[in-house]
């Protein structure tokens, strides 16, 4: 059984070593290739990769600076031939069974058709003194709707399977993405795929001020400036990327979702619509609350 870790990296010179340290411990009944896409760091972070590299302990390239979303897409898109595959930040640190938690989990599953795994994490200082607390607190949504609008699922735990990468690999790179992990969860549920969830964790998730992606804060003014900020691509845009490579692959009831979301801000009532649909069921009152509002103002 092979395993690839794909790691994308952008001036990640503090934490890198620890992290890429912990993929090669991982323990269990597969081999492991981590492969590392530089995104055009300024620092120290490539000299690093390519000393590993000469090691033979990683695979590692650049180019151009992407933006994680595409970053992450390019890597799957040219690491080809493995059974499972596995996303990996920059600056975390994985317990030694992460991978094989994971692998057991979907060896369980059809692997004839598109599966996901995702995982809950310990939340962590920069020097990895526990929070207290892990980043889900209750079970996540799996439903397609409400996953198109809510996404929430943390990249840096999920291992998908051949299947769903191969849906990857045979497209074009999608122009749009919110982020990465979204894209790829929503893809496999809209292709009627399989997704589990573990409530366990495996790996600790830092906290830091340099995190390119982390745990946004609870306080009540991060939360309305989350709700009134607009994003560059938001649900929209990724809604009508996933229409243009997958369509046809779709079944009606996800186009017709997909549509009404790459839709939904063109009018005022079809903000509402969305924004209020009993069809979205978030896993949480919070959670709940800042999409509706995000979506009723257009800005998700």
């Amino acid at each position: 059984m092979r395993v690839a870790v794909l790691m994308s990296t952008y001036n990640g010179e503090k934490y890198i070593r620890e992290q890429i340290d912990s993929i090669l411990e991982q323990s269990g009944n597969f081999d492991l290739d981590l492969w590392v896409r530089d995104d055009g760091s300024k620092d120290s972070t490539q000299q690093i990769l390519q000393e590993y590299a000469q090691q033979r302990k990683l695979h590692w390239y650049t180019g151009e600076n992407l933006g994680a979303a595409h970053s992450f897409i390019d890597l799957v898109r040219k690491c080809k031939g493995y059974d499972y595959y596995a996303f990996a930040d920059q600056d975390d640190y994985w317990m030694t069974n992460k991978i094989q938690m994971g692998v057991n989990s979907l060896c369980k599953l059809n692997n004839s058709i598109p599966e996901l795994y995702f995982a809950n994490a310990e939340l962590v200082e920069s020097n990895l003194e526990p929070l207290g607390r892990n980043v889900y607190v209750s079970m996540p949504r799996k439903d397609f709707e409400t996953l198109c609008c809510a996404g929430g699922y943390l990249g840096c735990t999920m291992i998908f399977n051949a299947e769903l990468a191969k849906m990857i690999q045979n497209k074009p790179m999608p122009e749009k993405m919110f982020m990465h992990d979204f894209y790829v969860a929503v893809l496999c549920s809209a292709l009627g795929g399989g997704i589990v969830y573990d409530e366990k964790s495996y790996m600790k998730y830092r906290q830091h001020g340099n995190n390119v992606i982390g745990v946004a804060k609870g306080t009540v003014f991060s939360r309305l400036k989350e709700i009134s900020s607009k994003n560059r691509i938001g649900i929209a845009e990724q809604a009508y990327s996933l229409l243009l490579l997958y369509r046809i692959d779709l079944d009606n009831k996800q186009e017709k979702w997909l549509e009404k979301i790459s839709n939904y801000k063109k009018t005022v009532f079809s903000q509402m619509m969305l924004a209020f649909s009993t069809r979205t069921h978030y896993m949480n009152m919070n959670m709940g609350i800042k999409v509706r509002l995000s979506i009723l103002l257009g800005n998700r």
